[in-house]
């Protein structure tokens, strides 16, 4: 992606310009459909479409669960008859402007079917595919590897689509015993290599991210452009009051033992609830296994930016099918960090977002 720079070059957005998407100045109307492909999840092979009853089928996206991801739909008579819910997937995509855009890969998780004189139809409740990966380890899991590395080994094996791992500097060290999930290892795994949490993508990827701070990140999208935000039904909310503005990390793993590791991150003196304008500290200090006082800094930090809550806010646009997972958001000329999304699959029906906005 080129992405949209302001005069001078600095850039404005790393996705390229859409004008259907962006809903610019020239664009009154516009036509969209949604496709619903069924596959196998064994094989991959494509079985043909589905055709959900159009009653509202919704993909919500929550950043702060392990299985980000969800799609509710009901089907007729024949494709609940067509439907293997053990073993195919789901993959709905968006058409607009000449483009079509992937909204994820999702597996079945329950099925309610509706009998009737017609013939039985399903309301069915389907999940992405990081199900596949958040189950009980049967064997122990250790690391003294690079945060990289152990996300790779953990899930190595899986039949998934593909993976997508930014690199990471920092050792993940610790031992989980069998029973533990893998969610709760990723978790682990991204506070110690300043990751954010794990989501399966919009192209059915694995993806794992270093920790994204909105304040100096280009932004994904820009809401100022165009006429996409709905200006009625947009809420504020604020957990300023109670926000920690020091974050500490100690350890005492293995590697640490020689000497004390510990590490902190002050939230910075321009946030209303810094340590300078509050004028005493609210900690929050957590034990978690790191090697060094830098790495212990920079899972200080992590939390920091993770956790400390300035300002929330939702709102609704048109669907947007480029939103996927803690995308920065350029909205009223500051930078948000988008924690969830819901899409309901039917143009003219708004796309709620719940935006975060930190001062980090």
């Amino acid at each position: 992606m080129t992405g949209l720079s302001w005069v001078g070059g600095r850039t404005l957005t790393t996705d390229d310009a859409n004008p259907v998407l962006d809903l610019d100045e020239s664009i009154g109307q516009r036509t969209a459909t949604y496709r619903f492909d069924l596959i196998d999840g064994v094989s991959g092979v494509v079985l043909g479409e589905v055709h959900p009853i159009r009653s509202g089928a919704t993909i919500t996206h929550d950043t702060t669960r392990t299985i980000k991801r969800d799609l509710k739909v009901r089907f007729g008579v024949s494709d609940t008859s067509a439907i293997n819910p053990l073993t195919d997937r789901i993959m709905p995509s968006m058409q607009v402007g000449g483009q079509v855009w992937p909204l994820g890969r999702f597996m079945f998780t329950d099925e309610t079917e509706l009998l009737s004189t017609g013939g039985t139809q399903s309301d069915a409740a389907l999940v992405d595919e990081m199900f596949i990966i958040d189950q009980q380890l049967s064997t122990a899991f250790s690391s003294i590897v690079s945060a990289t590395a152990a996300v790779a080994e953990l899930i190595a094996g899986l039949p998934l689509p593909g993976t997508d791992i930014e690199p990471s500097p920092f050792l993940a060290v610790g031992a989980w015993a069998p029973g533990t999930t893998r969610g709760q290892i990723l978790q682990d795994l991204a506070t110690q290599g300043d990751y954010m949490t794990p989501w399966m993508a919009n192209n059915g990827f694995f993806r794992m991210i270093r920790t994204v701070d909105p304040d100096t990140a280009v932004p994904n999208l820009d809401f100022d452009r165009g006429f996409r935000v709905i200006q009625n039904g947009i809420a504020e909310t604020s957990d300023l009051l109670r926000a920690p503005n020091r974050f500490v990390v100690t350890s005492n793993s293995g590697d640490a033992l020689a000497a004390p590791v510990t590490g902190s991150y002050d939230i910075p003196p321009s946030a209303p609830y810094s340590i300078a304008a509050r004028g005493f500290v609210i900690p929050e200090v957590v034990n978690l296994p790191a090697g060094s006082n830098g790495q212990a800094a920079a899972m200080a930090r992590n939390l920091g930016i993770r956790q400390s809550v300035f300002r929330r806010t939702s709102l609704s646009t048109a669907p947007d099918p480029r939103h996927d997972s803690y995308d920065v958001i350029r909205w009223q000329g500051v930078n948000w960090l988008e924690l969830g999304w819901s899409m309901t699959l039917e143009e003219g029906a708004p796309m709620t977002h719940t935006l975060r906005r930190s001062f980090q």
